[in-house]
């Protein structure tokens, strides 16, 4: 403990499960005699320890020349990282071994080469997308303790290639079933590597991909890897944001200043900015902008792009998320008058602009569609306590319908690659022909839907941008009720989130 202290200021530290060792490694130190040291036997006692809540590293220069948090599957010690897998329980050894709970993807680029290494698919009965040129992928074994390992595997196993950093892009969904993208650098020769699946190797140049047999998600994936590493020409017209977020969820947001020129001054903003002429792409944009406005690297945060928003003028802003648990009173703010933990449950405490707003929301509800898929849950449901003048706005389902009869609030199922947000806008305005600003996140309820599966429900309190007539289009009739004691038959589990929400009489 007190080395730690010494090296790190890491304080407040406890002992992971029993406080056993994980590891006691025992080597030969040779004689070294201008230290009068003689050989002998050296034992390192390694023990696994816990720190929770803010985290801030003061590194002793003269012993630690730097530190970074990773992934128990990259500890480069076979044994230790076996012995720390075990005992945060990784991997889950009771998991059946058809259970493919998600797919690794890795996109290496040669930049002196150009092009992105791929190998042509075989074309045997039960492979993916058969004949077709693909990055190097596959789903996760058993064994396998994280999206990181399972990349690497499948890329040593399927061309031999190790030690390469790969960087985690992005994660997305298709159909429940999670895809995780990773980035890595390799300008070697394909012809020097031992393809054990597939046809033929090689690194196929953006300009052909429409003129080799592609898969759609492969060319999607693949094309968003080179777009986040592209320079840009000027006019650049895209922008970068960060959402930065501690263990608690909350992110790490600023204070604009208020001096001439200012956009959107006095409000609150994730970090981010605009490209220079030296950034390689907009992925080189944000990791400069972090470093140069709160002083954390890369290393700290391990951004990963979580969507791209379009504005009304075409111009992009690319918004990625990271984690960082460190306190900031310990970061130099360069540009701003504060900076704080801001938890996005409750944006609606401080100004912001929409385009800040909107993303922070989009943070949220990136946490909470990975923590149900997490759970198991697939079937995802947006929907929103519409209030205006103290009166929530219910709605009857259609005789016809599923639950005929019943009273609820305005929600719907999010469609293909929909996030929360987006869908809870989309479902509200196509329901009850509704503008709405979200308030706050509600928390949500799971139920059982009409095919007799686990269904999850975001809730949002909103309020109605231009109060007007409802104009219903899936339901046969709306009310507006003041209390609890005041709402018709419902559910039970709309019911008993509403008691916790929604006062009565």
């Amino acid at each position: 403990m007190r080395e730690i202290v010494e090296e790190t200021g890491l304080t407040g530290l406890e002992a992971f499960g029993d406080g056993a060792p994980v590891r006691i490694d025992v080597h030969l130190i040779e004689a070294r005699p201008d230290k009068d040291e003689p050989a002998h036997v050296h034992y390192d006692v390694r023990f696994l320890l816990r720190v929770r809540g803010p985290v801030a590293l003061t590194l002793q220069a003269e012993e630690v020349g730097a530190a970074q948090w990773c992934s128990p599957s990259e500890i480069g010690d076979p044994v230790l990282r076996a012995r720390v897998l075990a005992s945060l329980g990784l991997p889950r050894e009771d998991r059946p071994a058809d259970e493919d709970p998600y797919c690794a993807v890795v996109v290496i680029t040669g930049p002196a080469r150009g092009g992105v290494l791929m190998h042509l698919r075989d074309g045997k009965p039960g492979i993916w997308a058969p004949g077709t040129w693909a990055p190097m992928s596959g789903g996760a074994e058993p064994h396998d303790p994280d999206p990181h390992a399972t990349v690497c595997r499948e890329l040593r196993e399927e061309t031999g290639l190790e030690n390469i950093r790969l960087t985690l892009l992005f994660s997305t969904h298709t159909n429940g079933y999670p895809r995780h993208v990773f980035h890595g650098v390799w300008d070697g020769d394909p012809d020097t590597l031992t393809l054990t699946e597939g046809r033929k190797l090689a690194f196929i140049p953006r300009d052909d991909f429409d003129r080799v047999p592609l898969h759609p998600t492969t060319r999607q994936d693949t094309n968003r890897v080179l777009e986040l590493f592209t320079p840009r020409q000027p006019p650049y017209s895209y922008g970068t944001l960060a959402l930065i977020a501690n263990r608690s969820g909350h992110l790490l947001m600023y204070l604009r200043g208020d001096s001439p020129g200012t956009c959107w001054p006095d409000s609150w903003s994730p970090n981010g900015g605009k490209p220079e002429a030296s950034d390689a792409g907009p992925r080189g944009t944000i990791v400069r902008e972090v470093h140069e406005e709160v002083g954390l690297d890369e290393a700290a945060v391990h951004l990963a792009h979580l969507f791209t928003h379009t504005a009304d003028d075409g111009h992009l802003t690319y918004v990625f998320r990271g984690t960082w648990d460190g306190d900031p009173d310990t970061l130099t703010l360069t540009e701003g008058r504060a900076l704080a933990f801001v938890d996005p449950r409750h944006l609606g405490d401080r100004p912001m602009s929409p385009l800040a707003r909107y993303a922070a929301l989009r943070g949220l509800a990136a946490e909470l569609e990975d923590q149900a898929h997490r759970d198991g849950i697939h079937t995802l449901v947006a929907g929103g306590l519409i209030v205006h003048d103290e009166r929530l706005l219910v709605v009857r389902r259609n005789p016809d319908d599923y639950l005929g009869g019943t009273w609820e609030t305005s929600a719907g199922r999010l469609e293909r690659g929909e996030s929360i947000i987006d869908a809870l806008h989309r479902e509200i305005m196509e329901e009850t022909g509704l503008t709405i600003t979200i308030d706050r996140y509600a928390g949500h309820f799971d139920y059982t839907n009409a095919r007799g599966r686990t269904s999850r429900q975001f809730v949002f309190a909103c309020t109605p941008q231009k109060p007007g007539p409802v104009t219903l289009s899936e339901h046969d009739r709306h009310q507006w009720v003041r209390a609890l004691d005041d709402l018709p038959p419902t559910t039970p589990e709309l019911r008993c989130f509403l008691e916790q929400q929604w006062p009565r009489r």
